[in-house]
């Protein structure tokens, strides 16, 4: 973990009522980008929320699937080229798992997001070779909530079962668990439901500790079981967004996975343009917070929704695993044009934050440990 704790300054002030302290937040340090993505075609509040999906055979081939509130699902190579756009929706959140069973023997990595243009999950095969993507969803799942919103993936290795887990504009959470049909499409059964007090849309689940966490935007960070039969009540409150780590609103949530339970929950912290790093296991202790700046003709980052983490390798340019964030206001030359996800170099985080880099944790070999 973290080899040194940054210590919080105290300012003292004297009044009326006596002595009071006021602690002020450690400042975020300082990251430059690799390389950033395509423009998404659409314009406005487009770019959402990236999912990385990690090629099989050839890691540097390993490809972001992005969603586009403008009207559908896109692809890029690391270079952030886009390979591929599906116009499917107005799509929302995203997320990808690996060897889901499609039936028959078969196993298929799938990529699934929130679709509010027909208030549902899609579910889609993502091509071993290509990273191209193919619908296979069965029965439409259909929310019950009245518009769709944040969205994860769980895999239980506790059980081997696959889940949705949708929220909504007003708080909702439904989890779903997924299923092969007969016909080699997806299907969908509501397993679990419940209510946030307000507007939530970051959500993340630890498939290794059986945890989620969902992001109440303008209240806190709340650390759930993520089992069907985990109830409604949280587990902890992980931070709040108080101005101190996170300052309104608490959007993106994504895992870093470490070596024997070790690794990061990180936040975007939207109101401030930063990104908050809590240890992973335990108390989900703060870390440190960094942000992105302009370098080399790549704009820093601003206002993000949506993030994604790999602590695994992916070729010469990510060696040590990569972060991606979308940018809210993209310029380029100077001028403000549609937005995009920009690309972080973990070992640049790793190195500037203090943050561990000595992980290597392919996701199609992510194995069940007990856990305390």
């Amino acid at each position: 973990m973290k080899k040194w704790k940054a210590i919080a300054v105290v300012t003292a002030s004297i009044c009326l009522l006596g002595q009071s302290a006021v602690w002020a937040a450690a400042p975020a340090v300082s990251v430059k980008p690799k390389a950033e993505t395509d423009a998404v075609a659409s314009g406005d509040d487009a770019a959402d929320d990236p999912a990385i999906w990690v090629h099989p055979k050839n890691k540097a081939k390993s490809r972001i699937i992005a969603t586009n509130k403008g009207g559908g699902l896109l692809v890029y190579d690391l270079d952030g080229k886009q390979l591929y756009s599906y116009t499917t929706g107005k799509m929302n959140n995203i997320d990808v798992r690996y060897d889901f069973p499609l039936g028959k023997g078969k196993k298929v990595d799938i990529a699934a997001a929130t679709n509010r243009t027909t208030n549902t999950i899609d579910i889609f095969a993502i091509d071993k070779d290509t990273g191209a993507l193919e619908n296979i969803s069965g029965t439409p799942i259909v929310s019950l909530m009245p518009e769709v919103y944040g969205f994860a993936l769980y895999h239980s290795l506790r059980t081997d079962k696959y889940y949705a887990l949708v929220l909504g504009k007003e708080g909702e959470f439904e989890q779903y668990e997924l299923s092969a049909g007969t016909d080699g499409k997806v299907n969908g059964t509501l397993v679990r439901s419940f209510s946030l007090a307000s507007q939530s849309e970051g959500i993340v689940a630890d498939d290794e500790y059986g945890v989620m966490y969902i992001a109440e935007e303008d209240a806190a960070i709340w650390k759930y079981d993520a089992e069907p039969g985990g109830g409604s009540t949280p587990l902890a409150k992980v931070d709040s967004a108080d101005g101190n780590h996170l300052t309104a609103d608490i959007e993106g949530l994504t895992i870093y996975y470490g070596e024997d339970g070790d690794g990061y929950l990180i936040a975007s912290s939207q109101g401030n343009s930063t990104y908050a790093v809590y240890e992973r296991g335990g108390d989900n202790e703060y870390e440190t917070s960094f942000q992105i700046v302009d370098h080399k003709g790549v704009d820093g980052v601003t206002g993000t929704d949506g993030i994604d983490v790999l602590s695994f390798g992916l070729g010469s340019n990510y060696p040590k695993g990569i972060f991606v964030a979308q940018d809210d206001e993209n310029l380029q030359n100077g001028e403000v044009i549609n937005q995009n996800f920009k690309l972080v170099d973990w070992e640049e985080i790793a190195d500037e934050a203090d943050l561990d880099t000595d992980n290597d944790i392919d996701p199609r070999e992510l194995e069940k440990r007990d856990r305390d």
